[in-house]
């Protein structure tokens, strides 16, 4: 066997572990998940018989309980995102007028970026009009840019979002005014598990890179250490088939 077709070979064992991998794994935390959040639940009902501690034993096992049960929401937490991105649903595509989506969407989210005394502003494309793409998936992808941008940016910061055409793609931009991401790190930071933040699980940023891929599209970011990060989500105006319904 030549070694072209010995590599193409082992490439293609290689690509077959990693996903019969990434199906057990995706199993595992299914399993685990159901256990762990008994555990929650009944730490919950623990601590409720500790809601008004009479001794110093009752605040130290108050304490305590308190802790475990910060670490298991965790857990909770880092198994929900793994779940979501490793059984990503393929795009179920229809016609989104998405300026008016995204107007709805950062209008709900307005009051939320408000008590933290952000401050958060939509300017549409005006050559964006419909959009083919899997709503749901999209507006998952650009709640974690807006997240993102959230955590990163300090009180009496701004947020922006906006639209624009190129070509045959259009482009949301999620920008804020935060600390901006260190240059050392600005590759990392699209990659599973990798995170700035603390108690971060590292899944955010690599979901919405794969809601994008999955379109044809890319997710692409730009920062500046002390002046901000923008994140890019393009995704193609048209594609699929044109007969599918048009999303509601």
């Amino acid at each position: 066997m030549s070694t072209p077709e010995r590599e193409a070979r082992m490439q293609k064992i290689r690509m077959q572990r990693l996903a019969q991998l990434g199906t057990l794994l995706a199993g595992f935390a299914h399993e685990v998940r159901n256990p762990l959040s008994t555990i929650g639940l009944n730490l919950q009902l623990v601590l409720e018989d500790f809601q008004e501690p009479e001794t110093a034993r009752d605040k130290r096992t108050q304490k305590r309980l308190s802790a475990v049960e910060g670490e298991v929401r965790r857990l909770q937490t880092i198994l929900e995102e793994f779940l979501q991105h490793a059984r990503a649903p393929e795009p179920k595509l229809g016609a989104v007028n998405l300026n008016e989506k995204l107007q709805a969407l950062i209008d709900f989210h307005h009051l939320e970026m408000k008590d933290v005394d952000l401050s958060m502003r939509f300017y549409p494309g005006g050559e964006v009009a419909e959009v083919w793409c899997d709503w749901d998936l999209v507006q998952a992808a650009v709640v974690n840019l807006m997240r993102n941008a959230k955590e990163a940016t300090p009180s009496g910061g701004q947020i922006f979002v906006s639209t624009m055409r190129e070509q045959d793609f259009v482009v949301i931009n999620v920008t804020d005014t935060g600390e901006g991401i260190d240059l050392q790190q600005i590759d990392r930071v699209l990659e599973p598990y990798f995170s700035t933040k603390k108690g971060g699980t590292g899944l955010g940023l690599p979901t919405a890179r794969r809601v994008a891929e999955d379109h044809g599209g890319t997710l692409t970011m730009q920062s500046e250490p002390g002046k901000g990060t923008q994140f890019s989500l393009r995704l193609p105006i048209r594609q699929g088939d044109a007969t599918a319904e048009a999303t509601p």
